[in-house]
């Protein structure tokens, strides 16, 4: 016992940084290396694997460390290939014929054998054959529109990346629970208070000088414009093969990976300071791209055209945002398996602001019902750089509110928004337009700790929380999961399942407005009665649905990272070839398809899991700091979220790794 009072003594005294890191490596070391015990001597395996549209049976080989798999394959309908790079084998695979053509995928122009049975060792080369249990194999014959989610899992035991993950998931659980009961003299600090954040301007003069001028943004602008042009002529004139598409490519494979990887945790919202979509509207409304205009329209200090309507006051939330981003969520299959179908909704989605700037004021599109924005607003809290004032004494004084009003240096805010009142970074498109228009140099930039902010303060934005999370978990499910049956419950395009379509929908609408929102409010009230504490059930449920956003979004980021990592070759080939009309531009169109890092993907994913858990468990217990909460109250409070989140951690490390 004394022992144990002294390593606890140890571990309070230990930096809380190396101290987590020993707990984790101490949690997921000793399982990862303990379950190497359950080897068991190779055996031979004889496997017949059956393709068809969209899938392969058996969707999941399991085998131990040594097993020599003896393969046999066969075709339902069509021409598939069964594609394992880190074997170097792609098995082409014809109708009605037994024997099958094997290619090596590091250099397909090799000579290729042919034999009825492909026989190969279940393990890898040299310390990988102890660190990777997971492969994905696919087919790289285009067998129809739903051809990229046609893949399986080849599972080698004993999983050591299984139990690494759940190891350290149980350490991720006692980092917070010591989180809970430090003992620490300092006061907590306010997610609103940037008096620790630091001033990007103060030690980068040219960075203020140049995002002040309009130039950059405006070259941005009109480089994402072109690019969006080149998206919707590719994908509505070119190739119906979405994987060789650019405009599908660029679309669904890089700009999706750049804005949930890159730009919102680095920078908030800093793809609408570049987003083409309210550019024509933009000129609509202002007359000019440049020098704002003097004049006044309905209180702002800027002349603007069109009608200038208000925007219903009963729809100035999240909930028709929500509308359309679940609509576009239902049909994101479609958009991505059909270049035409996805050229024609971005080509939509440049039309409409354009039209409702004419009519409504500022940027209505942008504020109420960008799909975009359903996004990236809610994660602008999660993100390291953020747009206050440097005084709130100066924003208090001052009465001409130029930073939401406008004047000859800069245009009214486009989201109606005063710097002096900014909490939160959800709201800001970070246009830019009030570090141009304030005369008391009292806007700048801010870098601070990765997940800082932890409040929501309506009910829309924590529905719209909680829509993100549920869509993240249903598109890992649908996308990256290894079930035929589950796909073709989307799969409208050539099998025609409306029926099946029909209930994914409904099921999917309902999780997203009902069910899961429902369960966090009976957290919320679990909650409320497990600590006895003074609070109502929705300032709870808000700060679950707040503290919920690290980890959907590093969700939403092991999502994404197979898709690029999968893809990027066939990206570098459309390049060349845009139309998939037999050009090469840069003589990569006939590239071999290599993927990046494939053995290494199922381990980024657990590791994204982890990290997302330990922030929201990490933000949910500074909520209740924050409020003055006593360790226990913390803890209880705390724990239907926690147990939800833990459970929820749990099966998507089952998902990724095994």
């Amino acid at each position: 016992m004394l022992r144990l009072m002294e390593s606890i003594q140890f571990m309070r005294k230990a930096p809380t940084r190396i101290r987590n890191v020993a707990i984790l490596l101490a949690f997921g070391l000793i399982p990862a290396i303990v379950c190497q015990l359950s080897t068991r001597e190779p055996v031979d395996r004889y496997i017949h694997i059956r393709n068809f549209r969209y899938g392969k049976d058996p969707s999941v080989i399991r085998c131990y460390r040594g097993d020599r798999l003896h393969l046999t394959f066969s075709s339902d309908d069509t021409g598939h290939s069964f594609f394992l790079e880190e074997f170097d084998i792609d098995v082409k695979v014809s109708p009605a014929v037994e024997e099958v053509t094997i290619f090596s995928t590091k250099d397909p122009s090799n000579k290729p054998f042919i034999t009825k049975e492909l026989t190969i060792t279940a393990e890898h080369p040299g310390l990988l054959n102890y660190l990777i249990s997971k492969s994905q194999y696919r087919c790289h014959v285009w067998c129809g529109p739903m051809h990229a989610f046609e893949q399986g899992k080849l599972i080698i035991l004993p999983n050591t990346l299984l139990c690494f993950s759940l190891g350290s998931l149980l350490g991720v659980i006692l980092i917070w629970l010591l989180g809970i009961f430090r003992r620490s003299t300092r006061d907590p600090v306010s997610p609103d208070d940037p008096s620790n954040w630091t001033d990007l301007f103060k030690k980068n003069r040219w960075l203020k000088k140049l995002l002040v001028s309009r130039w950059p943004q405006i070259l941005l602008m009109f480089f994402a414009l072109t690019l969006i042009y080149i998206v919707i002529m590719t994908s509505i004139f070119g190739t119906k093969m979405s994987g060789r598409n650019i405009g599908v490519l660029l679309m669904w494979v890089v700009w999706l990976f750049l804005i949930i990887v890159v730009m919102t945790p680095l920078g908030g919202r800093v793809w609408c300071t570049i987003c083409p979509l309210p550019v024509f509207g933009d000129l609509i409304q202002r007359g000019s791209l440049f020098s704002p205009r003097k004049g006044r329209t309905k209180g702002y200090n800027n002349k603007f055209f069109g009608l200038s309507l208000s925007w219903p006051l009963t729809l100035s939330n999240n909930w028709l945002r929500i509308i359309v981003f679940l609509t576009l969520a239902t049909f994101s299959t479609t958009m991505v398996a059909s270049p035409r179908v996805s050229g024609l909704v971005i080509l939509m989605l440049l039309l409409v602001p354009t039209l409702m700037a004419g009519i409504f004021e500022l940027r209505a599109f942008c504020r109420y019902l960008c799909p975009v924005h359903a996004f990236v607003g809610p994660y602008a809290g999660m993100s390291k750089v953020a747009l206050r004032n440097r005084s709130q004494e100066v924003c208090d004084k001052c009465k001409a509110h130029f930073c939401e009003k406008g004047n000859a240096n800069g245009w009214a805010c486009p989201y109606g928004l005063n710097v002096g009142e900014m909490k939160e970074s959800d709201k800001c498109g970070l246009c830019l337009e009030c570090l141009r228009s304030c005369t008391y140099d009292n806007v700048t930039l801010f870098k601070r700790p990765f997940a800082s902010e932890r409040r929501i303060r309506s009910m829309s934005d924590a529905w719209l929380s909680m829509a993100i999370f549920t869509i993240a978990i249903i598109y890992s499910i649908l996308y990256l999961g290894h079930w035929p049956e589950i796909r073709d419950y989307i799969n409208i395009l050539d099998k025609k399942n409306w029926d099946l379509f029909g209930i994914y929908t409904l099921t999917l609408w309902s999780m997203v407005l009902f069910i899961v929102p429902g369960l966090f409010l009976l957290l919320a009230r679990a909650g409320q009665m497990l600590s006895t504490v003074k609070l109502r059930t929705r300032e709870i449920f808000l700060s679950y649905s707040a503290s919920l956003l690290p980890f959907s979004l590093l969700l939403w980021m092991a999502f994404v990272i197979p898709m690029l990592f999968v893809n990027m070759t066939f990206v570098i080939q459309s390049a060349s070839d845009p139309f998939g009309w037999g050009w090469d531009f840069f003589g990569t169109a006939n590239t071999p398809w290599h993927q990046f890092l494939p053995r290494y993907i199922s381990w980024i994913q657990a590791l994204l899991i982890l990290v997302g858990l330990h922030l929201s468990l990490r933000n949910i217990v500074r909520s209740w700091r924050e409020k003055g909460m006593k360790p226990l109250q913390q803890l209880w409070l705390s724990l239907p979220f926690a147990l939800f989140l833990m459970g929820v951690s749990a099966a998507l490390l089952l998902f990724f790794t095994n």
